[in-house]
């Protein structure tokens, strides 16, 4: 395998393995802030997922985004490979969790390679930082990584960049489900990747009617895929919610969420979403723990129930409404 050699006054080349979440992209954009700041004249290209794409296609730190497709077999491998060393890479930074990755920027011979150190191919990074099981998994990770390329990560602020049109078309879709600027408008987005983050949709009804009888308006969100269960929360409830579950695309929930005066949510994107537009959060966290996925900030409030019982639906099961509904009038009227 021929080595490479670095050509006098070449532009440099830095390569960004991220993670294909939500939330980790969310995570992700200040390690792509400082890296720019650290490298400013590098092209820097990172690979993400669809919905990763769709955070960071304006996003200004960036050069380039490549969406990743999962590679079938030893030969999808073998192209990932390819196409990493074609492309020519001075650095690697790898903010992904897979020791996989790991191995295809060193079989692409890229010379300096970044990222969390862990059993298996850890000799494979030129710099790494130790795996810490008590911090944040994505927000102290990602810092501790870019800091290895001499980052300066004082400005870790979280920011978005969604389309500018959805600012355009969000208010019509509001409109259109009976919103008509009632205010506190609060966001419950119920979903989760799995079942045992979720909340029991007749609490999250029971919350709901609390609140709109108080005055307020709730907005259901969620994706495509949480529209069943948005449905069941809906009949369980004596109140009409407004209805915006997978009515939006991603672009117009970040807006959504930022015109929110709080969202109730369990461990998910939206979230984090809603920590890098600065709206409140009630944290439900019962099957995973907040200190380690939780949202960043201080204006949140976390509902932890990860450390009680042994299985992660008791746990989210032992959330009360009551506490719920404690904890978003605390963020209410603070």
């Amino acid at each position: 395998m021929r080595t490479r050699t670095t050509v006098r006054g070449k532009r440099e080349r830095i390569f960004v393995f991220a993670r294909t979440g939500i939330g980790d992209i969310v995570y992700t954009i200040p390690a792509l802030r400082a890296l720019r700041q650290q490298f400013p004249e590098a092209h820097i290209t990172i690979e993400a997922g669809e919905r990763g794409h769709s955070l960071l296609r304006y996003c200004p730190y960036v050069d380039e985004v490549w969406v990743r497709v999962r590679p079938r077999g030893l030969r999808g491998k073998l192209l990932s490979i390819w196409n990493l060393y074609r492309g020519d890479f001075d650095r690697a930074v790898i903010l992904d969790r897979s020791d996989e990755k790991t191995l295809h920027t060193f079989l692409a011979r890229i010379p300096k390679r970044y990222g969390v150190r862990k059993k298996l191919f850890r000799r494979l990074l030129t710099a790494s930082v130790e795996w810490d099981p008590n911090a944040h998994d994505m927000n102290d990770h990602f810092r501790k990584v870019v800091e290895l390329l001499g980052c300066d990560t004082s400005d870790w602020r979280l920011e978005l960049f969604p389309d500018p049109k959805a600012y355009q078309s969000l208010p019509e879709k509001l409109t259109q489900v009976g919103w008509h600027g009632e205010r506190p408008l609060i966001g419950i987005n119920p979903g989760a990747s799995s079942p045992e983050r979720q909340w029991l949709p007749e609490r999250y009804a029971q919350v709901a009617d609390a609140l709109q009888q108080e005055g307020a308006r709730i907005v259901l969100l969620g994706g495509a895929g949480d529209i069943p269960l948005a449905e069941t929360i809906r009949r369980a409830m004596r109140t009409e919610p407004l209805m915006l579950t997978g009515k939006l695309s991603l672009d117009e929930l970040i807006v959504a969420i930022s015109g929110l005066d709080a969202l109730i949510s369990g461990d998910t994107g939206p979230a984090h979403l809603a920590a890098a537009v600065g709206t409140p959060v009630v944290g439900l966290y019962g099957a995973t723990s907040a200190r380690r996925y939780g949202p960043v900030g201080e204006k949140h409030v976390i509902i932890d129930k990860s450390t009680q019982y042994e299985s992660g639906q008791a746990r989210m099961v032992a959330i009360q409404v009551e506490e719920v509904l404690s904890a978003i009038r605390s963020v209410l009227d603070p």
